[in-house]
């Protein structure tokens, strides 16, 4: 398959220039800071910090307690997975993609642990730390916009709970990551269903958690993306882009300290506090922007609902 030249056909604007080019680096000067400062002139609602590139695309704050939050999540889903990065059957991957980056934790752990490798993570919000690998880089950028990246490239591509919540257009995200994948490359996604399980103990219709999930589900759909996944469904429209030896991999985040293997108990531990700190994070703009609920209203739903799920005997899970 053919590269994209990226400088091909682009046009020049029509305009005279001077042969004394001293202006225009004030005005390469002037554009950085404006681009700068439209990415990080944040936007503030009910006490929580978004982000301004794009900004309404994504429904969750990046602040402190988001990026915290973030940070639990993904060491949860780490211990969930045996402690693996990745399944892909990749033993040195030397280029690779991480799709909504977040705090950059995984793309930094991975630089750590292949430093021959190239890792480039991406999001709209700029909280990446600034001490990183020196084979890690992070971009600002939306990846439900055309990607800009060589074609054939990455050797990885990696998105985790990229497809809940944050991605419209199921059939392009996966189309450009086929387009970006080098032949024999892997795309790799690692999702959750957003329903609540137990295996256990039977959910009452009329609880705060179902209320909770409903009301999540209704509000995601205003914003026009989607929190229920069909895994199957989702295995075939991969198939359908292009790629092969497509593999569904079930597997349980467990939420709480019920598990009685050591490893994923204390998954469920990390997972529980990550989401008992974050129901806010992940709730406030959905709430209030999409269904028009008051703050307050909004705190004494998620009140119930964090009571409930500190159930033990519950033994709640998200299914992946």
């Amino acid at each position: 398959m053919a590269h994209n030249d990226p400088a091909a056909g682009l046009g020049v604007q029509d305009e005279e220039y001077e042969t004394e080019d001293s202006g225009f680096y004030e005005d390469i000067s002037l554009l950085t800071e404006s681009v700068r400062s439209s990415i990080y002139a944040y936007r503030y609602e009910n006490g929580r910090r978004y982000h301004a590139y794009k900004e309404g695309a994504y429904y969750m704050p990046n602040d402190e307690p988001e990026q915290e939050r973030l940070n639990l999540q993904h060491h949860a889903g780490h211990l969930a997975l045996g402690k693996r990065d990745f399944l892909a059957p990749l033993a040195d991957p030397r280029k690779v993609l991480d799709l909504g980056t977040g705090t950059g934790i995984w793309a930094i752990d991975m630089g750590d642990r292949f430093p021959g490798a190239e890792i480039l993570g991406v999001d709209l919000s700029p909280i990446q730390p600034n001490a990183v690998p020196p084979n890690v880089k992070f971009e600002v950028d939306d990846v439900e916009d055309n990607w800009t990246f060589r074609e054939d490239w990455f050797d990885l591509i990696f998105s985790k709970d990229m497809l809940a919540g944050s991605i419209a257009d199921f059939r392009k995200y996966f189309e450009q990551a086929y387009k970006h994948c080098r032949p024999g490359g892997y795309f790799e996604l690692h999702e959750l269903n957003t329903n609540i399980h137990s295996d256990h103990y039977t959910i009452p219709e009329d609880s705060s958690i179902k209320q909770w999930g409903a009301l999540m589900r209704q509000g995601i759909q205003v914003m026009g993306r989607h929190l229920d996944l069909n895994f199957d469904e989702l295995a075939n429209l991969l198939r359908d882009v292009g790629f092969q030896d497509v593999t569904v991999t079930p597997y349980k985040q467990p939420i709480g300290q019920w598990p009685s293997d050591p490893v994923m108990r204390q998954s469920g531990a990390i997972q529980l506090v990550a989401l008992l700190e974050g129901m806010e994070s992940m709730s406030l703009a959905v709430f209030s922007r999409c269904l028009h609920w008051s703050k307050p209203d909004v705190d004494a739903l998620l009140e119930k609902t964090k009571r409930e799920f500190t159930l033990r005997r519950a033994c709640y899970y998200w299914p992946g």
